[in-house]
């Protein structure tokens, strides 16, 4: 087996785990935290996604350095000349984002977050944990980067698994025998934290090459700034528009209501995080085909993602979209929360399916190492877009978030997705949706209209049923998604033959 399908299956086992076990426990958090100490999880949660712009590109930057220059001569030593620079300029960035969250903690806790039975020194206290967290997570940040382009993903997927269980499981034993008080839980994640970021440095210097006490280099932060710089800020504006319904919605709706929200944030994130193993997986791969010029083969695993990602995001969004209420009341067992999430997870979900797959086109790009047309896009698109995100929180809350979330991804595709491959391989586009994308889409809308004519009614089951038959249904449509592909139905009947 190839390192890549050996790199490939890790990740999405890995990835299937954290997804599962983060997803499995947020019932019981909000349970027995309550809704609005939750609602500061949540809040945590968006305000991790949006400081993290400030690592500047330079983890996928270091990535896709460290790809190109692990099998060179001398290569590790550059590559331990590059991160520490980079170190170096991140340890200063983090102790002014710190320092800053710090001292607006308490305007945010009195005057942004909508707070009812929190006090507000706890309040106050929980958000300045959030900064030192922030901070602490863009070294881990810089470390998975090289760890990915070193394409030792086994030994970061075990690692993630460790760590995600001492996260989840470790804070939920926490809550439930020790104390739910939500200060000590996000003491807790601090110290989790600094733990990862100790695992991890150990790992990268047991790896790169012994050396005398290296000196910060501005010629070797130079050598990565041009994709960083652009990574960095196509990310922020990236960021900025993927978590502005978020940030207003924080401050728009009470804080037991953003708890609410997390439910759905918890899945739309989960939807998105279905292609983040295979895009660890075929990026490094694809730029080292790309640096030998090898194009075909790169083409060839680029349509092969698309097809493992349309097929596994289908199946899944579907079932999610049309049974959203169940699946929610089925998940936390909360009456109250499923009915106000259930339409604004529907029109979350089908977005961020968009969203899974427009994240091909980047994909492209970042191979080749030329992100220009990524800097336009995200440039002047969220000018359009983000007065119809503000528009549509201030005015329709919730659900007009969600609503204009799936629109705004819907264009985007239709219009830059070709754009994109006009650019970097002609001629693909047409085949890349015939082909790769439609068959498994077909056969979702296709199982999904049988499932309305069928009228299914889950109101007569427990939970637990209800959970069961949500599974059975998804795994029925996963199936008929793989045979759809003629490729897939060769190899099933070839093993069978045999």
């Amino acid at each position: 087996m190839t390192r890549l399908k050996i790199n490939l299956i890790t990740n999405y086992i890995s990835q299937f785990y954290i997804t599962f076990i983060g997803v499995f426990m947020l019932p019981f958090y909000l349970k027995h935290l309550g809704a609005e100490a939750y609602g500061l999880v949540g809040f945590f949660i968006m305000l991790t996604s949006i400081m993290l712009l400030f690592d500047m590109g330079f983890s996928n930057a270091l990535a896709r350095e460290t790809a190109k220059l692990k099998d060179k001569e001398n290569g590790y030593l550059e590559i331990k000349n590059i991160l520490r620079s980079v170190e170096t300029l991140i340890s200063i960035l983090s102790v002014i984002v710190v320092l800053g969250i710090y001292l607006i903690s308490y305007w945010v806790a009195v005057d942004w977050l909508k707070v009812e039975t929190l006090s507000v020194e706890t309040t106050q206290s929980c958000i300045k944990l959030m900064g030192l967290i922030i901070g602490i997570k863009w070294f881990i940040s810089l470390y998975h980067g090289v760890i990915i382009g070193l394409e030792q993903q086994v030994w970061l997927n075990i690692y993630k698994i460790a760590i995600s269980t001492l996260k989840f499981v470790g804070g939920l034993l926490l809550i439930l025998y020790i104390t739910n008080d939500i200060f000590y839980f996000f003491v807790y994640q601090a110290v989790i934290a600094l733990l990862e970021f100790l695992v991890l440095t150990i790992k990268i210097y047991s790896v790169l090459p012994r050396t005398d006490f290296l000196k910060p280099s501005i010629n070797s932060i130079k050598t990565i700034a041009p994709f960083a710089l652009s990574f960095a800020y196509v990310s922020g504006v990236w960021i900025i528009y993927t978590q502005l319904d978020k940030l207003l919605l924080s401050h728009y709706i009470e804080l037991d209501k953003y708890g609410y929200f997390a439910l759905v944030t918890a899945v739309s994130n989960a939807i998105i995080q279905i292609s983040t193993p295979l895009s660890q997986a075929i990026l490094p791969r694809m730029t080292s085909l790309l640096s030998t010029g090898k194009k075909k083969e790169m083409l060839t695993i680029y349509r092969k993602g698309t097809q493992l990602v349309s097929i596994i995001i289908f199946s899944i969004v579907g079932i999610i979209s049309f049974f959203s209420y169940e699946f929610l009341y089925s998940w936390s067992g909360d009456i109250e929360a499923s009915l106000w999430a259930a339409p604004i997870l529907f029109w979350y979900a089908l977005g961020n399916a968009i969203l899974a797959l427009s994240a091909f086109q980047y994909y492209l790009q970042f191979a080749y190492g030329d992100l220009k047309y990524y800097v336009r896009f995200n440039t002047y698109f969220p000018i359009v877009a983000l007065p119809i995100v503000f528009y549509a929180v201030s005015n329709f809350s919730a659900i007009g978030a969600a609503v204009a979330w799936f629109f705004i991804q819907l264009v985007s595709f239709i219009l830059w997705t070709p754009f994109v491959h006009k650019q970097f391989a002609p001629g693909l586009h047409g085949k890349w949706i015939r082909n790769d994308i439609l068959p498994a889409l077909t056969m979702t809308v296709l199982y999904l209209l049988v499932l309305k004519l069928l009228n299914l009614d889950l109101h007569s089951f427990s939970r637990l049923e209800v959970f069961i038959i949500l599974v059975v249904l998804g795994s029925i449509l996963m199936f008929l998604n793989i045979i759809i592909y003629s490729n897939n139905r060769n190899k099933i009947f070839n093993y069978i033959k045999r």
